[in-house]
């Protein structure tokens, strides 16, 4: 039955509100340390049940879905772990921003959400994925943590510059990503759109 997507909306979030809410519920449920085990604080603290589907991005083209009812969290167990723990991070996303909407669409099989993605509008579900995106990204990146990371390198980025003193900034910032990365257990990625994102340079 195709879903009716006409009183479906989206409200608009400046990512200043995103962030807020982000460092409210990590602060809440998880406090200050890194990495944050955001698995733990699905099951424990949401009460979500982790599903694995294996080859779920082949089936439905997405690595993770939160079910309608919002009480599950189906992932695919055969991606890399960083992008599980990021998957789990962006539904749970969804689930503090989007959960009216999540109940709206009814999801609770890999055939339903390949539907719903292949018939939403765009321009709303890009909204929310942006939105979930940026949720997840700030929750396991907090920003104070990352700059006091990028810090602990400035030795480092020092000897690069010194060898090359005209070093483009998005070469040092494929750099020092994969030791940030390591702290928070993300991918490199991650850290390059948090700084990216943030505004925040290698060189502090």
């Amino acid at each position: 039955m195709p879903i009716d997507f006409s009183d479906i909306q989206i409200p608009f979030l400046r990512n200043e509100e995103i962030r807020k809410r982000a460092d409210e519920f990590r602060e809440k449920h998880w406090g200050n340390k890194i990495p944050v085990d955001i698995e733990f604080i699905a099951e424990r603290n949401l009460d979500l049940l982790m599903i694995t589907v294996p080859n779920l991005r082949s089936q439905a083209d997405t690595e993770a879905y939160l079910s309608g009812d919002l009480k599950e969290i189906v992932y695919d167990p055969d991606i890399p772990e960083v992008r599980i723990r990021f998957s789990v991070a962006h539904e749970i996303g969804h689930f503090v921003l989007h959960a009216e909407v999540i109940k709206k669409l009814r999801i609770s099989s890999a055939e339903e959400w390949k539907e719903m993605q292949r018939t939403f509008p765009e321009a709303i579900w890009g909204r929310a994925e942006y939105q979930a995106r940026e949720f997840a990204g700030r929750v396991l990146v907090p920003r104070e943590q990352l700059v006091r990371s990028l810090k602990d390198l400035q030795n480092e980025i020092q000897k690069a510059r010194n060898l090359v003193p005209d070093l483009e900034i998005t070469v040092l910032k494929e750099l020092v990503s994969p030791k940030i990365a390591k702290k928070f257990y993300v991918s490199d990625e991650v850290i390059v759109r948090r700084m990216d994102t943030e505004e925040i340079l290698p060189e502090m």
